[in-house]
């Protein structure tokens, strides 16, 4: 019994418990970079160490509330747009799917940059600047890698563009 208690302890201590971590949890138990306030409209984490998450809150309508693009860790996240407007000029979603393939792009732009969130399993980001992918990643495992069916109220469709075609 002792000798069982030792290796249970000495398990234990591998275990890394990390307070960063905890913090960025959703209540699903999920890293998200969304505040407890706002919906999650789509959230992944990267093999890189940072997440991806689109944020959201009052967003019934593209005039109304706002969409958020989100990139890097909880203490240093990059946002876009900087401030909370309505994303009827700066967030577009395009519906990608082909054959038995399923999937969507919410597509954030600003200048020549075009941030790109895409549900096509298993979901990823990229960036591309003036047509050129600059950033590309896939997401790890995550319940928030379909985009909330509410983000149809909020935010105007797109046809297909070159930079969908990825």
């Amino acid at each position: 019994m002792r000798i069982t208690g030792i290796f249970l302890l000495a398990f234990l201590s591998l275990i890394k418990y990390d307070p960063v971590d905890a913090q960025t949890l959703s209540p699903q138990g999920e890293q998200t970079l969304c505040d407890d306030s706002e919906e999650i409209y789509f959230s992944c984490p990267l093999d890189n160490g940072k997440i991806v998450s689109v944020c959201a809150r009052k967003n019934n309508t593209p005039n109304q509330g706002y969409v958020q693009y989100r990139y890097g860790t909880k203490d240093d996240a990059f946002a876009f747009p900087d401030k909370n407007v309505p994303p009827a000029k700066t967030v577009k979603i395009t519906d990608v799917s082909e054959g038995s393939i399923r999937g969507l792009h919410l597509k954030f732009s600003k200048g020549p940059y075009t941030y790109v969130v895409s549900s096509v399993s298993p979901g990823e980001v990229y960036v591309s600047k003036n047509g050129k992918i600059i950033f590309d990643k896939q997401c790890n495992a995550s319940i928030y890698k379909n985009f909330s069916n509410k983000i149809f109220d909020g935010v105007n469709e797109a046809p297909v563009s070159k930079i969908d075609i990825h």
